[in-house]
């Protein structure tokens, strides 16, 4: 069935796999159930039997006493579903088509076409690029303003096991991250214009002995970013490497880590990480004049303009800034 003028049955089962084929779902098999069924149900027409009562019997085994007046469980499961969503969106799949989106007070989905934002990707090693950032020009920066930045993470020799342990420690931070996205193992850096994308950096881990050395690098221009934790002392431990790990997580990948402030510095800043500032620094001041800078960060957006409210939960804003204008 048609769910929207140009959107047919396919093209939403296709938007369906790919959400639950992702990393940021791969560990939630009680949502990816939740999710499919909803919209499996739609798509046969079957949208008035998307209630709570419903959904509590046949995708979350609730014995036919259930009440969801009473039994939150459905709801719950809804929040949580709409913010992995987000989450997926925000990062994962930025660059899909097609979005699913469950409005607030309700179970039944419905898809948002989005531009396709997919940069091309070559195949080209990382050590080969050395560029400035006058050498070119950067369209995608001026064009792109729903853009973060985006990490990679340099796969450390075979025999060096607490770089691996710190490497896959910091991945545990794909799905957490708002500002910074993480990508993929197998992932390539985009190029634009045959640089680097502008806001593409790359992370590298070594150790010599009990020493753990990190380099944290924009690809554009070849600069180190200048980082917290760039030599740390460990013990060899997994989960004290793990606890370095989300300490540089919080140092470098959020809004007012050193990814940030090097954009910031060297005007990379896009619309959509001012607005992620704005809004952050206003929950964090709570300000009239933080919150006047944040409302009016968020009015530029085609997603949050009617907002009556501003918005602070950071996996929603993010979604609802990468929509089209």
């Amino acid at each position: 069935m048609l769910t929207e003028t140009g959107i047919d049955g396919g093209q939403v089962s296709d938007a369906l796999q790919r959400v639950l084929r992702s990393r940021t779902f791969a560990r939630s098999e009680r949502l990816r159930s939740f999710l499919k069924f909803i919209v499996e149900m739609e798509q046969l027409g079957l949208s008035h039997q998307l209630k709570g009562y419903t959904i509590g019997i046949d995708v979350f085994s609730r014995n036919h006493g259930f009440d969801p007046g009473t039994d939150p469980l459905v709801r719950v499961q809804a929040g949580k579903l709409r913010k992995l969503l987000n989450q997926f969106y925000a990062c994962e799949g930025r660059d899909d088509p097609l979005r699913i989106r469950i409005p607030l007070g309700g179970y039944v989905p419905v898809y948002d076409r989005v531009a396709s934002q997919a940069s091309m990707v070559r195949e080209r090693d990382l050590e080969l690029i050395e560029t400035t950032f006058a050498d070119v020009e950067s369209p995608a920066l001026a064009d792109d303003k729903a853009s973060l930045p985006r990490l990679f993470i340099r796969r450390p020799d075979g025999d060096d096991l607490i770089a691996s342990i710190f490497v896959n420690a910091t991945r545990l931070w794909s799905t957490r991250l708002w500002a910074v996205c993480i990508a993929g193992p197998s992932e390539k850096p985009s190029f634009e214009g045959g640089a680097p994308h502008p806001l593409h950096f790359e992370l590298k881990a070594h150790s010599l002995g009990t020493e753990l050395k990190l380099g944290l690098r924009h690809l554009r221009s070849g600069s180190e970013v200048p980082i917290s934790m760039g030599v740390c002392e460990t013990s060899g431990d997994s989960l004290e490497i793990g606890a370095l790990a989300n300490g540089f997580a919080g140092a470098n990948l959020t809004i007012p880590g050193s990814i940030y402030r090097f954009c910031h510095k060297n005007d990379l800043s896009t619309g959509q990480m001012q607005c992620l500032e704005a809004t952050y620094r206003y929950t964090l001041e709570g300000s009239d004049a933080s919150y006047i800078n944040a409302r009016q960060s968020q009015q530029q957006w085609a997603g949050l303009g009617q907002s009556s409210e501003i918005i602070t939960e950071m996996t929603r804003l993010i979604a609802l800034s990468s929509l089209p204008r």
